[in-house]
């Protein structure tokens, strides 16, 4: 049976060490909201994903403040659905079916920040999707990362599933973590390839998600190395945003993620 802690510290660890994400900063960047990070991203593509971090039950409480921040201006983009890993068929069923989250004694599901998260979204009247991998139907592996990439692919085929199923014209908000919404396959640990969710949504869905990653301030070792150089080229305009957090898109063609955040509040807690 995979070990979602072990996994979670694992994707934390390719987060935390990707070059994409440990880039110095350009020169010269236009700085947006996350929300209208989140409306261009809903201008190309009817699938946004946007991540948190966290490692095993530890996360940055920031990466879901903004992310529950944001779901107003997905929502007048037309969002009427929201699929978050750690779900259950069982939990999203019974959300939308009261309209509350229900209670959990453990995992992410019990955290309130997460909590309120889910609940925003079903205040505006969205439905929660399910797309976790059933941890019971895990083969038997040696390596972690094999066990990482099962998960992913998991994760990726039904979300694709999930999201065809609602039709063309459907838009959803996509509520990850870490590394899962990288569109590029990468080395993780050991040096196996590291095929993420969204790259496995692509490849069966046929749509390009727009990723928007909120993990390269974060600081995960504790430290505080990765995020220096935003911090020191853009603490400024930091402490004059709302929720200390702004982000800029990227465009290089051989990118992971189309958007990243960067914010002041870069614990893990």
């Amino acid at each position: 049976m995979i070990d979602f802690k072990l996994a979670g510290g694992l994707l934390a660890m390719i987060a935390a060490f990707s070059p994409a994400r440990g880039q110095e900063p350009a020169a010269d960047v236009q700085l947006l909201t996350p929300a209208e990070l989140v409306e261009i991203g809903f201008s190309r593509s009817r699938v946004v994903m946007m991540n948190e971090a966290h490692d095993g039950l530890k996360r940055s409480k920031r990466t879901r403040l903004i992310g529950r921040l944001v779901l107003p201006r997905a929502h007048a983009a037309g969002v009427r659905h929201l699929a978050a890993e750690a779900l259950t068929a069982s939990f999203a069923e019974k959300a939308n079916r009261t309209r509350q989250v229900p209670e959990a004694e453990h995992s992410y599901l019990a955290q309130p920040d997460l909590r309120e998260l889910l609940q925003a979204a079903l205040d505006l009247g969205w439905a929660l999707i399910a797309y976790e991998a059933e941890s019971g139907q895990q083969p038997p592996f040696d390596d972690p990362v094999d066990a990482v990439n099962w998960r992913e692919a998991e994760q990726g085929t039904k979300l694709a599933n999930a999201v065809l199923k609602l039709g063309p014209d459907a838009r959803v908000l996509v509520w990850c973590g870490n590394s899962h919404l990288s569109k590029q396959s990468g080395t993780g640990p050991g040096g196996k390839e590291f095929k993420p969710m969204a790259r496995v949504f692509w490849d069966r869905s046929e749509l390009e998600p727009f990723s928007i990653d909120q993990t390269t301030t974060v600081d995960f070792d504790g430290t505080g190395s990765r995020g220096k150089p935003w911090l020191e080229r853009y603490e400024k305009q930091l402490r004059q945003s709302a929720a200390g957090a702004l982000g800029l898109l990227r465009d290089e063609p051989s990118r992971s993620e189309d958007a990243i955040v960067i914010a002041l509040d870069n614990s893990m807690q």
